[in-house]
C-alpha cells in the first residue's frame, strides 16, 4: 500500500501503467451494422397487412448505473489506503477507482458483490413492463460476462440483450437505441455530440458534476 502513497494526479499515473497490464477489450462495435428498420408490417391470417409499431428501445451501462458503485469504492479504499466517499466524489476519484480496480480478483469481487440502484432498476422493471427492448452494454472486460449474468439473475433484473465493449457508440447508433443511460460524461458527450436519434441521459453523481453535454439528467440517488 506504501507504493499507492502519492498526490491523486500521480497515483492516477501509476494505476494507468498497472492498468495496462490488465485484460483488454476486444472491440467489434464497429463493425456492427445497423438495420434501418422504422416501420414493420406483418400480414396476418386473412392476406392483410397491418402496421406493427417499433419497439422502444432504451439502453443502460451497469455499473454505476444498474449496479451501486459502492463496492469498486471499497475496494479501492483497501487497495490505495484512501477515503473516498460517492457523496463527496471528484472526476479524477473516479479515475481513480476505474484504474484501481481492473485488477482480475478484484473485478469479480466487485461484481458478485455489489448491489443494484433501487430507483433505476425499478424504472428498467417498468420499461420492460411496458413493452420496451432493454439493451445492456458494459465496458466489463467479456471474460466476466458469467458473473456479470449470475448478477443480473441473482437479482432478477430483466434484460433482452447484453454486450461487453468500451466502444459503446457503434452498437447504440446500429441497435437503434432511443434512450442510453451512462453515468461517464464522456460517453454520453458521444452521444450527445453524434446526429443519432438516441436521447442521452446522464445518470447524475458527484463525480460528473460538471458533465454539461447531455439531453437529460437522471437523479438515480446515492445508493
Amino acid at each position: 500500500m506504501e507504493k499507492y502513497n502519492l498526490p491523486k494526479e500521480e497515483l492516477l499515473e501509476l494505476l494507468k501503467q498497472e492498468a495496462a497490464q490488465a485484460p483488454r477489450h476486444h472491440t467489434q462495435g464497429d463493425e456492427i451494422e445497423g438495420v434501418n428498420v422504422t416501420l414493420q408490417f406483418l400480414r396476418d391470417e386473412s392476406g392483410q397487412v397491418k402496421y406493427i409499431p417499433r419497439k422502444k428501445v432504451m439502453g443502460y451501462d451497469l455499473d454505476g448505473v444498474v449496479f451501486s458503485m459502492k463496492k469498486a469504492i471499497e475496494y479501492t479504499n483497501k487497495k490505495l489506503g484512501t477515503t473516498l466517499d460517492i457523496r463527496t466524489m471528484t472526476a479524477i476519484d473516479y479515475d481513480l477507482v476505474y484504474y484501481a480496480t481492473m485488477d482480475d480478483e478484484i473485478q469479480r469481487k466487485i461484481i458478485q458483490e455489489s448491489t443494484p440502484n433501487r430507483k433505476m432498476v425499478e424504472d428498467l422493471a417498468e420499461e420492460h413492463l411496458n413493452g420496451s427492448e432493454i439493451v445492456l452494454i458494459t465496458a466489463r472486460h467479456v471474460e466476466y460476462a458469467k458473473d456479470t449474468i449470475d448478477a443480473l439473475n441473482r437479482f432478477g433484473i430483466y434484460y433482452d440483450r447484453i454486450y461487453f465493449t468500451e466502444n459503446k457508440l457503434p452498437l447504440i447508433i446500429g441497435l437503434e437505441i432511443d434512450w442510453f443511460y451512462d453515468d461517464k460524461p464522456e460517453t454520453i458527450a458521444k452521444i450527445k455530440n453524434h446526429p443519432v436519434r438516441t436521447k442521452a441521459v446522464l445518470v447524475s453523481a458527484p463525480y460528473n458534476r460538471g458533465a454539461s453535454e447531455y439531453d437529460y439528467r437522471y437523479k438515480v440517488g446515492i445508493e
